[in-house]
């Protein structure tokens, strides 16, 4: 009777261990729509190569203005009202606030549509049924080979629900997350695996008022051309990113700066020090992969960048 029971306890723990696993790696069947207003993205970059040496950092927020016609369809045009610019050496502005485009969603079929700015005619922006093999095509297409194909789908946190998430990019760790976009920017097409180009992150994204992505915790405020965010203590170079595992960093305040963390993209906090005016950071002991720079001034107001280290 005791070699029954178990027996059955352990069939019970294996049944537990593999729905863990599961659900860990399952995909949600719950579609979530793509916002069509009330939603800010928030995004970095990082200039991978400027003529003549330097370093370039920008920050702005791409949101919605309002709706407009296009061809005869409704589509719901996206703004930047500001971009905050921080360069060196040869390094100059890339990104510039104004009108970013519109965009139209097909609910039905899983599909999102752009017209670029300057533009009258619609491409393919999301396709969220793509499976595992399949090419991401439209405007996010990989302007360099190999193309950018979908190797795995999962599922990610976001706010109180699982969202479907597909993995296209390995060299960028780019993802599409269904109802957010592209990890890589939102309006960004991918970089293929080049080495040295411009790197984007979506450093947040907010909806109806409620920060989302990465977590509910992230400040996520609309950047805005406003003195307190001009003269902000946590603006901050990093670079080069991706690297071979060692970062610089560069703060506009560095005396305003407590620490800084870096962590796993499942939470685990892999280096942790106290930092001055420009450090540098070596975490070529870590795997290859994506990882979460957290940098905390003496406010405790905490800027949140995407890091990608490939020793």
């Amino acid at each position: 009777m005791g070699n029954l029971k178990q027996k059955t306890m352990k069939k019970l723990l294996l049944l537990i261990a593999t729905l863990s696993v599961f659900s860990a790696k399952s995909q949600t069947f719950v579609y979530h729509p793509f916002p069509e207003s009330n939603a800010t993205w928030n995004i970095n970059m990082s200039q991978g190569m400027c003529f003549m040496g330097g370093f370039s950092s920008e920050d702005y927020s791409i949101t919605f203005s309002g709706d407009t016609i296009i061809e005869n369809l409704a589509y719901q045009k996206l703004t930047s009202p500001f971009v905050q610019s921080n360069f060196t050496g040869g390094c100059t502005q890339i990104n510039f606030p104004g009108y970013q485009g519109a965009i139209r969603q097909d609910v039905t079929n899983k599909k999102v549509y752009y017209v670029p700015p300057s533009q009258l005619t619609e491409q393919l922006l999301y396709d969220f049924t793509m499976e595992v093999g399949d090419t991401v095509k439209g405007y996010l297409e990989s302007f360099n080979y190999p193309l950018d194909i979908v190797t795995e789908i999962d599922s990610v946190l976001v706010g109180d629900n699982y969202r479907k998430r597909w993995f296209i990019n390995p060299c960028y760790e780019i993802y599409l997350i269904e109802g957010i976009g592209s990890t890589f920017g939102l309006l960004k097409p991918s970089p293929g695996c080049a080495t040295d180009m411009d790197y984007y992150s979506l450093t947040c994204f907010n909806q109806n008022g409620q920060s989302l992505y990465p977590d509910p915790s992230a400040e996520c405020q609309l950047i805005t051309s406003t003195k307190e965010i001009d003269a902000n203590s946590d603006v901050v170079l990093v670079f080069p990113n991706p690297s071979n595992g060692s970062f610089t960093l560069e703060f506009y305040r560095p005396i305003d700066i407590l620490e800084v963390r870096i962590s796993d993209m499942i939470g685990n906090i892999v280096f942790q020090t106290q930092i001055s005016n420009q450090n540098k950071i070596n975490i070529d002991n870590l795997p290859s992969g994506a990882y979460i720079l957290t940098i905390i001034n003496k406010e405790n107001r905490t800027t949140i960048r995407k890091i990608i280290s490939c020793p």
